[in-house]
């Protein structure tokens, strides 16, 4: 995503390209997320108490920060997904 996009000032900004890079991940790999869309600006407004997504940005590094940032897309990933069910093929022999 570095490599992609130039880093704005501006969180929501990033944090939208952060997501569509999310979505597009998670539909090519065995994803899925709980929300398809996510209102970063009410996040960064609101407290959680009022918000409609409950995702807590608060500890959201700088973009700048790379290795900081990327731990926190990490946990921000995991706290956003679930794992699709895994269908287990029975395989009968003769």
């Amino acid at each position: 995503m570095y490599e992609k996009y130039q880093i704005t000032d501006n969180p929501v900004t990033n944090l939208n390209r952060v997501m569509a890079e999310i979505r597009k991940e998670a539909e090519q790999n065995d994803l899925k997320l709980k929300y398809t869309k996510i209102d970063f600006e009410e996040c960064l407004t609101k407290p959680l108490s009022e918000r409609e997504i409950k995702v807590d940005l608060s500890l959201l590094p700088r973009f700048e920060y790379r290795d900081e940032f990327i731990l926190w897309l990490t946990n921000f990933i995991r706290n956003i997904s679930v794992q699709k069910k895994f269908v287990k093929q029975k395989y009968y022999f003769n």
